[in-house]
Formats: structure tokens, C-alpha cells, sequence
């Protein structure tokens, strides 16, 4: 990965954990403590390919029911004209 923010192009990014959220269609997948790069100055966050293709594969075996979330939970949707 890139030693400056690939968005505002500010040089200091420190390793961090975040919470990363995966969509496949219409489903979600939420992970937690996800490792990546911050920028201290804009916040944007840098996720490693290797992170996400992991990520990817773990939502792949979710939704083919070859592994069982450790939680669920419902959310609220609401489209933005109509708040």
C-alpha cells in the first residue's frame, strides 16, 4: 500500500482496525476490527487486497450457507426522499 492518503494525499496513515461493510446484491455483510491504514488528517481508510478478498470469500460462504454468521441483526432501510 501507498505511504500517503490516496485521497487527499496527506503522509501520515496509521495502522487501525475498522468496521468494514460488504455488499453482495442486496445483502450485507457487517465485519468488525477490520486492519487497515488511516489517514489522520481526511479519515479515509485503505483496506490491503488480501483483506478484502477475504472478507469477499467469508460473505461467498455466508450466503451459500456453508458457515453461520456469529450474530445477526435487523436494520432500518428508508429511502432518502422519503425522510
Amino acid at each position: 500500500m501507498s505511504d500517503q492518503c490516496s485521497f487527499c494525499g496527506h503522509a501520515h496513515l496509521t495502522e487501525e482496525r475498522a468496521r468494514y461493510i460488504h455488499q453482495w446484491g442486496d445483502d450485507l455483510l457487517i465485519v468488525e476490527h477490520v486492519p487497515c491504514l488511516g489517514c489522520e488528517y481526511c479519515g479515509e481508510q485503505c483496506f490491503a487486497i488480501e483483506v478484502l478478498k477475504k472478507i469477499e470469500a467469508e460473505h461467498a460462504a455466508l450466503a451459500a450457507h456453508r458457515k453461520q454468521p456469529s450474530r445477526t441483526f435487523q436494520v432500518a432501510v428508508e429511502e432518502f426522499r422519503s425522510l
